[in-house]
C-alpha cells in the first residue's frame, strides 16, 4: 500500500512538471527585426560672443525691514493622555511539591504458614470425542486448491505500469 501510494505521488509530480512546460505550439507572433537607425547629423555650435553681460550693482537697503514679532506662545491644550498599560497579573502556578507519599498500612503480624499437603491431581475421566457425522466431510486428496485468481491483487491500470517504469528510471538514473 506504502509503495503504491509513493509511485502514485512521484506519478503526479511527474504529470505536474510536464504540464509546466513550454506550450507544444510555436507562438503566433514572430518578434520584429531590430531597426538600425542613423544618428542625426552633428550641427555646429554656435558662435561665442565675446562681450560680457552688462554688471548691474544694486545698492544696499537704507533700513532693514520691520522683523514681526511672534504671537505670544500659548500653552497647547492639555492631551489627556492614556493610563500607563499594567500588565495583567500572572497567575503563578503552585509550587511544584510532589504530592504526599501514601504510607502503606502496618503489614499485620503474620504467622508461619501451616504445613498443609498440596492435594494429589485427580485423574479427570476421558470424553469420548465428538462422532464424525457433527463434523463437515474433509476434502478429498485429489480436491484442487484455491484458484490463482483469488490470489492475485486488484485490476491494473496502464498508467500505472507507465508510472512503476518512469519511477524506475529516476530512481535509477
Amino acid at each position: 500500500m506504502g509503495r503504491q501510494l509513493v509511485i502514485a505521488v512521484i506519478c503526479i509530480v511527474l504529470v505536474a512538471g510536464v504540464g509546466g512546460q513550454a506550450p507544444a505550439s510555436p507562438p503566433t507572433t514572430t518578434p520584429a527585426p531590430p531597426t538600425t537607425s542613423t544618428p542625426p547629423p552633428v550641427s555646429a555650435p554656435p558662435p561665442v560672443t565675446a562681450s560680457p553681460p552688462p554688471v548691474t550693482t544694486s545698492p544696499p537697503p537704507a533700513t532693514p525691514p520691520p522683523v514681526s514679532s511672534p504671537p505670544p506662545a500659548s500653552p497647547p491644550p492639555p492631551v489627556a493622555s492614556p493610563p500607563p498599560a499594567t500588565p495583567p497579573p500572572v497567575a503563578s502556578p503552585p509550587p511544584a511539591t510532589p504530592p504526599p507519599v501514601a504510607t502503606p498500612p502496618p503489614a499485620p503480624l503474620a504467622s508461619p504458614p501451616a504445613q498443609v499437603p498440596a492435594p494429589a491431581p485427580t485423574k479427570k475421566p476421558d470424553s469420548p470425542s465428538p462422532s464424525p457425522s457433527s463434523s463437515p466431510p474433509s476434502p478429498s486428496a485429489d480436491a484442487p486448491g484455491p484458484s490463482t485468481d483469488a490470489l492475485s491483487p486488484g485490476p491494473t491500470d496502464s498508467n500505472d505500469q507507465i508510472c512503476h517504469v518512469l519511477a524506475l528510471k529516476l530512481v535509477n538514473g
